[in-house]
């Protein structure tokens, strides 16, 4: 048994405090105290909640405390002397002897509190900052001061810090008590008998056996005397029950006293009832062992007895306990008989008996209150999943919550059930509240399949006895995080503990058929996540078996023979075998036959076997199989009450049928239903992913009737597209949300639009259908900037000041903008600490000593007797997995706060950085001063036709769009060039292919191609057929589709002297036409160049060029007499790198780079301790910036999943203000890069210019470019080359 205790519960409290890197140490040191015994999680970074923290000016030199990156030298103020309350190694180690107990732990926490007490001192009053209680999740929010009926608010940092310090100095005083009391249980008792000598016949036990148990027992309620007041409540005692309760032997003997007590007693006895529900208790829990009938019938006979009505009975103190056993034996009764409706009294008894004993409030009833809400609890979820009526699982949980039960220190058992109901009810209401606590209470029983190290040595191969439910709970809720997060490694971790669970349960069980089927489900799911065939092969081998169990005794659950009927035809349908389709639909229909439980589970049986049946039809096109698949589907939409998330689904499928079906046979009225259905899904209030499903499905069906009629729906699925890009979702989350839709929604509107002859609102539909995710970070950045008018203010919600519910708004919509790139909101950075530590050098003191603690104890604890190899990794691995749930339930609190605010904020006005549509666009003067300088263009690719969309102006037209069809280009045959480019540089860097034959047999004839379908027509609309022009023309383009993963600006003829866009075009890319307005629109900075460079990183090949590189930029600036920063080498660490970027206004990056295709946002720079992510670079202001060259690899390249969300390291500088950027779009040369820096420089950075112009950039790289094309170079050389920007 771990001592675990609540990670995170006091985390928040100490993001609030001025000095976020200090009390991020301080936290740290005491958290990890714990953390050796329990693996709790890391807290709550206050950079990322105080909206008035920013970055480090680093044109300040380094602070002279500082020797290095990872110490303090003491230089500076004075030490001060060692106080009597400083906490030391030594101490801990001290406390931690044995024979010191529970003074050693008292006298130590002492010392750590008032130390605590010390550090705030520290800290100025006027410095504490308010921090929106929304930024906690509601588990976390036990020890901060706040309004717990208020929605949102904001506490007071300094404060909560206190509180949280005293509470987990409480905490370390509680392990060490318990640890102490532990210790001495641990001595080998005397041997007693094994349990296989135990007969289970009513004779007595052997005389020694009862000795032994006696022995044991003693020492039991020993132990249990020590920990029932440890932590102010009884979890430890209810874990040490729980294992007596699994030990036969000792349930044998106990069952045997007090049947010889009973024989004893007089019917008039004032403890009959109590002694007979006692009896029936045991009874009760050896029936959970053994599945003796006798047992059972026996132990119901004993508990209705003991509470037979009596004139006073109602306030008697031992009612609730008496209730709850007898509670017990009907639920369990109903779960042998299979006859669930009576649990409905039982609920209501419990309820009055609860209602009535929480107004007595009876003195030493909180215990037995407690464990009778937790029976009730249970006879909930039995009732819950034979009936499906979700008002039952909140009447339980209200009552859990009533008695404050599911805090810190609460036993295995009710974890299981606290888990259980908010799983269920959010399967059925897709709150986020309800799976973010789920998950937190099944984070404690990760290893419960783990021996529990406190038992005696012969016993410690034992697992906990809720070891099985513990783990299955763990892998449903793992599943579920899978559809939030969609990250495949959740369900990984599913199938891993539904494995466990099944491991850890008897064959005997009468739950054992539910684990097995809970794995069947586990692994079908991860089928349909990675489509790995030999996961669908154990479902179909695990379903078959499962199907044959007995469920007698067990929870209505979903039928095994369902899920090998779904996974038949799953495989069928894959594999092409009608015949598994068939058998797949024939036990389907078997399964819904026989199955009697709730209509939830029935709705789901139902629409299953309307996707078998489809499966067929897609084979046979049965219209049979048509029509029975939409009546079972219509037959599981009718079981679904209106609140049902599933709801929305079913319509959904319901509508892809009818359309299906009006396809095939012509109907009228079933293509009316069909579109009726979509709309209805599409236009209501489900989750965005199926809603934005529905509307494409709507667009799909009514295309054949014309542009007007789809687009229609393609504005619905537009208004959808941001609510993909959710701010409670990490950006990681969002993006492989909206890659898993496959909705090029921007495109096909813009097709209709076009062809409705629409330009202007084609180019509306192109700037809101693409760019969805940077759009909303963007946003919410400005969001934060942006505040609303003073005046024509609505009424603030909650009763609330306007001015309050604004600030509360801004910090949210900091927190939300600073976390949305999903790098952890726990991730330190011991650089960053140190730096902070010339603000307040006795803070940081303070902190270095708790981390000597935490080193010493660490290596202390190793040369324990109890030390098992790997511990450390298990707490940092569940500490981790802490930290990430507490990040994501953070998020959906924050967001959902944010959410009502801006709900408020709409009545006052748009939001900051809403997207303006381009009939208004093209009125605004800076549009028009741009385009005087060149054109932009719009390519729009889809399926349906493509199109180029070029924006011009004259001073007689103003702002105008001009059309150029292109009826040659396709999406295939972009998609096939863009597979061909990627083939063919793999083979270069594994040495298949040499750099001429790669321009020959793939570069050259994909610019071609390029050129003919696309590039052509549109040059020489603008210069005639001959394409004859006296200087380049300045073409911005702005590419949709595959076509944004090509090299547009290298696209040519290759024959003769025959120009191409080289010669013809100086071309810069743009993710969207509002970004190159921004960097337009964008004020001019003072020129400051940071140059940084790794020639030799750590795990990287070296980069010879890099040093010649930096000195021509050297060279450069020195001929226009400006300075250089540099960061070379070991100097340019992830911190100083992030802590320079916006200090300076050019910027120059000269390293290593990687585009992450798993998850975007972690693509990264190498710097010489680590990666600077594009996550990372999110983060950082870089609105100064005018100019950025990116020499290194894959900087712009796209990822072809999703290419118009233009997700790599060049728009991310964009999108964080940097007004211009050269970047590359594939793997490039260390010398060709240094050739064409120096080239770039010596142009923008000639003789004789007082104020470099980063408007020069593009002509200066397009020449650059053009110049090694004329010397003949490789292709591979130049063409990956690119401007974007300005």
């Amino acid at each position: 048994m771990t001592l675990e205790m609540d990670p995170l519960r006091r985390a928040e409290a100490s993001s609030s405090t001025i000095y976020p890197d200090m009390e991020e140490e301080l936290a740290n040191g005491f958290r990890e105290l714990l953390q050796s015994q329990d693996g709790s999680a890391e807290p709550l970074s206050s950079q990322e909640l105080n909206p008035g923290s920013s970055h480090a000016n680093t044109s300040e030199p380094q602070s002279k405390h500082i020797r290095d990156n990872d110490k303090a030298v003491d230089e500076g103020p004075a030490r001060a002397k060692t106080q009597p309350n400083e906490v030391q190694a030594e101490d801990f180690l001290a406390a931690m002897e044995p024979g010191a107990g529970a003074r050693g732990a008292k006298d130590f926490v002492e010392s750590l509190v008032q130390q605590v007490r010390q550090l705030n001192d520290l800290i100025p009053s006027s410095q504490s900052v308010q921090v929106p209680i929304a930024v906690v999740p509601e588990y976390s929010r036990t020890s901060i001061p706040h309004d717990r009926t208020a929605d949102g608010g904001m506490y007071d940092g300094k404060q909560a810090t206190i509180s949280m310090f005293e509470a987990v100095a409480g905490d370390i005083k509680n392990v060490l008590m318990a640890v102490d009391a532990l210790g001495d249980y641990a001595k080998p008792p005397p041997l007693a008998p094994t349990t296989s000598t135990v007969s289970s016949s009513s004779t007595s036990p052997d005389p020694a056996i009862l000795s032994s148990i006696s022995t044991q027992a003693s020492r039991a309620t020993s132990l249990l005397s020590q920990l029932s007041g440890i932590g102010g409540n009884n979890w430890m005692t209810e874990e040490v029950n729980r294992m007596l309760q699994s030990n036969e032997l000792y349930l044998r003997a106990t069952a045997h006293k007090l049947s010889i007590q009973l024989q004893s007693m007089s019917e008039h006895s004032p403890n009959l009832r109590e002694t007979q529900s006692a009896f029936g208790l045991v009874l009760l829990q050896l029936y959970e062992l053994v599945h003796d009938d006798t047992c059972l019938n026996a132990a119901m006979g004993a508990v209705s007895v003991a509470i037979t009505p009596h004139d006073s009975d109602a306030t008697s103190p031992t009612l609730p306990i008496r209730v709850r056993n007898w509670a017990y034996a009907e639920r369990l009764m109903a779960r042998r008989e299979r006859a669930f409706d009576p649990l409905q009294h039982v609920i209501e008894v419990i309820m009055k008996t609860l209602s009535v004993h929480q107004a007595l409030n009876l003195p030493d009833s909180t215990l037995d209150r407690r464990a009778l809400a937790i029976e009730l609890a249970e006879c909930c979820l039995d009732r819950y999943h034979a009936s499906g009526e979700v008002s039952i699982l909140t009447t339980a949980l209200d009552a859990l919550r009533a008695l404050e039960i599911g805090g810190s220190w609460t036993d295995t058992r009710s974890l299981c059930v606290l888990s259980e109901l908010h799983l269920e009810r959010f399967l059925r209401t897709w709150n986020f509240d309800d799976i973010d606590k789920a998950l937190y209470y099944t984070g404690y029983m990760q290893e419960l399949d783990e021996p529990e190290q406190w038992l005696p040595p012969r016993q410690a191969s034992l697992s906990h006895p809720d070891a099985s439910r513990g783990l299955r709970v763990t892998a449903l809720c793992r599943a579920q995080r899978f559809e939030v997060v969609m990250d495949i490694a959740d369900l990984d971790t599913s199938v891993n503990h539904a494995r466990k669970a099944l491991r850890a349960c008897s064959e005997t069980h009468p739950m054992y058929a539910v684990y097995q089927t809970t794995l069947v489900l586990a692994l079908y799911r991860r089928f349909e996540a990675d489509q790995d065939a030999r996961d669908l092969d154990e479902c179909i081998e695990l379903s078959g078996i499962a199907m044959h169990l007995p469920i007698e005794g067990s929870v209505v659950h979903y039928p095994a023979e369902a899920g090998y009927g779904l996974a038949l035809a799953r495989r069928g349908e894959v594999t092409d075998n009608l015949a598994e389709i068939d058998e797949g639909i024939h036990h389907l229909q078997r399964a819904r036959k026989a199955f009697a439980g709730g209509t939830h589970i029935e709705a789901r049986i139902e629409r299953d076997l309307a996707t078998a049946l489809t499966y067929r039809f897609q084979r046979t096109k049965g219209a049979d199989d048509l029509d029975a698949a939409i009546r079972y589907a219509s037959s599981a939409l009718d079981r679904a009450l209106e609140e049902d998330q599933s709801r929305a689904s079913l319509s959904l499928q319901i509508g892809h049928m009818l359309a299906q079906r009006a396809s095939t046979r012509g109907s009228n009225e079933d293509y009316e239903q069909a579109v009726d259905a979509l709309r209805t899904v599409a236009q209501g209030s489900s989750r965005a992913p199926i809603r934005l499903k529905a509307a494409m499905e709507w667009a799909h069906t009514v295309s054949t009737r014309g542009p007007s009629a789809t687009l229609e729906a393609l504005k619905v699925a537009l208004d959808i597209l941001p609510l993909i890009a959710w701010a409670g979702n990490r950006m990681v989350v969002q993006y492989r949300t909206l890659a898993s839709l496959s909705a090029d929604v921007g495109p096909w509107a813009a097709a209709c639009a076009i062809a409705s002859g629409n330009l202007e609102d084609a180019i509306t539909y192109l700037e809101r259908g693409r760019n969805v995710l940077w759009s909303q970070s963007l946003q919410l950045r400005l969001g934060h900037a942006t505040g609303l008018s003073d005046t024509n203010q609505p009424s603030a919600p909650d009763g609330a000041s306007t001015d309050s519910k604004e600030t509360e708004r801004k910090t949210l919509t900091s927190f939300l903008s600073r976390n949305a790139d999903g790098m952890g909101l726990f991730s330190r950075d011991r650089e960053r600490t140190v730096a902070m530590a010339q603000k307040n050098p006795e803070a940081f003191k303070v902190a270095e000593r708790l981390r000597n603690v935490y080193e010493n104890m660490r290596e202390k604890l190793k040369s324990h007797p109890g030390y098992r190899p790997g511990d450390f990794d298990r707490i940092d691995n569940m500490r981790s997995m802490f930290a990430s749930l507490y990040e994501d339930a953070s998020l959906h609190s924050a967001a959902k706060r944010h959410a009502s605010l801006q709900a408020y904020e709409k009545e006052a006005g748009e939001a900051a950085g809403a997207l303006t549509p381009f009939g208004e666009l093209r009125r605004r003067p800076s549009l028009a001063t741009l385009l005087s300088r060149g054109h932009i263009v719009l390519l729009n690719v889809h399926s349906s036709r493509c199109d180029a969309l070029i924006l011009g102006h004259t001073p007689e037209e103003g702002v105008n769009i001009q059309h150029v069809p292109l009826p040659e280009l396709s999406v295939e045959d972009l998609r096939g060039w863009a597979k061909t480019i990627q083939i063919g540089m793999y083979d270069l860097q594994q040495g298949a292919m040499g750099v001429r034959d790669l321009d020959e047999a793939i570069l050259i004839p994909v610019l071609q191609g390029i050129w003919r379908t696309m590039a052509a027509p549109i040059m020489q609309h603008l210069l005639g057929k001959d394409l004859v022009a006296t200087k380049p023309l300045r073409i911005w383009w702005c590419p949709t589709g595959p076509l944004a993963l090509l090299p547009i600006h290298a696209a040519g003829p290759y024959e003769g002297e025959a120009p191409g866009l080289i010669e013809l075009a100086i071309s810069s890319y743009i993710p969207t036409l509002h970004s190159l307005l921004r960097a337009h629109e964008a004020s001019a900075q003072p020129f400051s160049l940071l140059a940084i460079g790794q020639p030799e990183t750590p795990g990287q090949n070296p980069l010879p060029a890099v040093q010649k590189e930096l000195s021509t930029i050297q060279r450069a600036c020195a001929r226009i007499s400006r300075p250089l920063t540099t960061l070379v080498g070991p100097d340019a660490t992830v911190f100083r790198v992030s802590q320079a970027l916006p200090a300076h206004t050019w910027l120059h990056f000269s390293c290593h780079a990687h585009q992450d295709s798993s998850n975007a946002f972690a693509s990264a720079f190498y710097m010489h301790n680590g990666p600077l992510t594009l996550g990372a670079l999110m983060q950082l202001d870089l609105a100064r910036v005018q100019f950025a060259f990116l020499s290194a690899c894959l900087t712009s390249a796209g990822d072809e999943r999703l290419p118009d969300e233009s997700i790599h390291l060049a728009a991310g500088m964009q999108f964080a203000g940097v007004r211009t950027t050269v970047a590359t779009l594939w793997t490039v040369a260390d010398k060709a890069a240094a050739f064409v820096a120096g080239k770039v420089y010596e142009q923008v950075l000639r003789a004789g210019v007082s104020e470099p112009d980063p408007l020069e950039a593009a002509e200066a790289l397009h020449h650059a470019v053009g110049e090694m094309k004329a010397a003949g170079r490789p292709m591979v050389f130049w063409v990956p080359f690119l401007h974007v920007g300005i």
